[in-house]
C-alpha cells in the first residue's frame, strides 16, 4: 500500500510567484545576498544555492545553510512566502507545449521503501546522498518533490477529475509551461484519496532516487524524519526523455583502437549524421566529430547496462559510475544539442547517445530488483523549485495531529 499524508506547504505569495519560481536567466548567487534584500531572487537560488557552494569546507556548508536559514524567515515575515494554515493534499498539473499531466502531491512515508512498496531501478551516487541528508538536516527544507509513478487508478484519476472541476486553483508558468494547483483540504475528500492510495499494490520511483535515499540516510540519523515530498503520477502519463553520456578520458585512446574494442560486443556502421536512438540495443557514437551507430550483439540487457559493461568498465575502466569523475550525463528534450556543444568544448570527450527507457521497462527492471546504474532515466515533469515547499522541522505537529484512518 501506497501511504500518504497531507502537509501544510510554504507557497509563494501570488502577487510576487512568477519571479520567485521562474528566471528568465540564470541567475549567480553572490554569497552574502539575503532575502531581505533581493527578496525577488528566484527561491533556488535563495534557499538551495547557497548550500552548494564549492569547495565544500564546514565552515563554509555552515555559512551557507545559515544563510538559507536567514532567507527563509526573511522570506515569510516580508509575505513573500506564506504558510497553509492548514494541511491539505495538492493535485498538481503541468501543460507543456507537447503534452499534459496531472498527478497527486502529498507526503509519502519512506517506510514504505523498507515495505518493498516503493520500487527503485537505480544506483544513487553516494556523495549526492550525503549532500542531500546534510542539506536537510541543517534546513528541514524539500523545494521539489520525488516523481512516483503507479498503475492507472480509476478511484484516483475520478478524485482529481472531481477536485480540478469543483475547487478553487492557482496558476503559475512562463513561456516553457503552465502550472496549475488545486489543494484538497476537506477531511471526506482526503480520506478518500489516502483510501485510494492504500490500494495500489506497487508504486515506482521514476525520479529522484538520491533525494529518498538522501532521506533515508538522515532518517537513520534521527527521529522524526518519516516523509518526504512526493508527486505522484499515473504511468501512462509519464514522460521518459533522452539521456546521453560523455566520456573525457584522462589520455586519449587511439581511434582505431576504440573501434576494435567495440567491435567485440557491436555491429559498428558509420552515420553521416548525429544518431538519436529509436529502439533499444541501438546506441549512438561520436568520436573525433564522426558519428557511429552500435548494434549490440547481446540484446538481453537494458542500454545502461550494455553501456556499463561492455564499454564503459572493461574499456574506460569506469567501474563505479556513481563517483567517477571522468563520465558526464547529459539529459532533457535538448540532450542531443547539448551533447554535441559539450564535445565542442571538450574535443577529446566521447558521445555515446541511448534509446529512452520505456516506461514498461522502467517497471519491469523495478519489479525484478535489476539496479540500473545511476542517470539511467530522465523523467519529465521537472516540477519547478519553490511551487510548494515541505519544512518537516516546523510542520510535524501538525502532521502528527491529523489523522485519517
Amino acid at each position: 500500500m501506497a501511504i500518504i499524508k497531507p502537509f501544510r506547504a510554504l507557497r509563494p505569495n501570488p502577487f510576487y510567484a512568477d519571479q520567485l519560481v521562474f528566471s528568465g536567466v540564470d541567475n549567480v548567487f553572490y554569497f552574502g545576498i539575503n532575502a531581505k534584500e533581493h527578496p525577488l531572487l528566484p527561491l533556488k537560488d535563495q534557499l538551495e544555492t547557497p548550500a552548494r557552494l564549492r569547495p565544500e569546507t564546514d565552515q563554509g556548508q555552515q555559512l551557507g545553510y545559515q544563510t538559507v536559514t536567514d532567507n527563509l524567515k526573511n522570506l515569510l515575515d516580508l509575505g513573500r512566502l506564506w504558510k497553509d494554515e492548514k494541511p491539505g493534499i495538492y493535485i498538481y498539473e503541468i501543460v507543456h507545449r507537447n503534452y499534459r499531466q496531472t498527478g497527486v502531491w502529498a507526503l509519502t512515508s519512506i517506510n514504505a521503501l523498507e515495505g518493498n512498496t516503493i520500487k527503485i531501478h537505480e544506483l544513487t551516487l553516494a556523495d549526492s546522498e550525503r549532500r542531500i541528508a546534510n542539506y536537510r538536516k541543517n534546513t528541514g527544507l524539500e523545494g521539489s518533490p520525488v516523481l512516483l509513478t503507479y498503475q492507472p487508478s480509476v478511484e484516483i484519476n475520478r478524485i482529481i477529475a472531481e477536485t480540478c472541476t469543483t475547487h478553487k486553483r492557482t496558476s503559475i508558468g512562463n513561456k516553457k509551461s503552465l502550472h496549475r494547483i488545486w489543494k484538497i483540504e476537506d477531511d471526506h475528500t482526503l480520506k478518500q484519496l489516502i483510501s485510494a492510495f492504500a490500494k495500489v499494490e506497487r508504486v515506482y520511483m521514476a525520479d529522484g532516487h538520491h533525494r529518498l535515499a538522501g532521506t533515508c540516510k538522515l532518517a537513520e540519523e534521527r527521529q522524526g524524519v518519516e516523509y518526504i515530498s512526493s508527486l505522484f503520477i499515473a504511468s501512462d502519463q509519464l514522460q521518459i526523455l533522452d539521456y546521453y553520456r560523455v566520456v573525457v578520458p584522462n589520455a586519449e585512446i587511439p581511434e582505431h583502437m576504440l573501434l576494435e574494442r567495440l567491435g567485440k560486443s557491436f555491429s559498428i556502421l558509420p552515420s553521416a549524421q548525429p544518431v538519436k536512438p529509436e529502439c533499444p540495443h541501438v546506441l549512438g557514437l561520436c568520436l573525433k566529430d564522426r558519428w557511429y551507430e552500435l548494434i549490440a550483439i547481446d540484446q538481453h540487457k537494458p542500454d545502461t547496462v550494455l553501456l556499463q559493461e561492455e564499454i564503459l568498465a572493461p574499456i574506460f575502466d569506469i567501474k563505479d559510475p556513481r563517483t567517477d569523475d571522468r563520465l558526464k550525463c547529459i539529459g532533457g528534450e535538448n540532450a542531443l544539442e547539448e551533447t554535441i556543444a559539450f564535445i565542442k568544448q571538450y574535443p577529446t570527450g566521447i558521445a555515446f547517445t541511448l534509446c529512452p527507457l520505456s516506461v514498461k521497462d522502467l517497471m519491469q527492471a523495478a519489479d525484478t530488483n535489476t539496479i540500473l546504474p545511476p542517470k539511467s532515466t530522465w523523467i519529465d515533469p521537472k516540477v519547478p523549485y519553490g511551487l510548494l515547499l515541505f519544512q518537516h522541522k516546523i510542520q510535524q505537529d501538525a502532521i502528527s495531529n491529523h489523522h485519517y484512518d
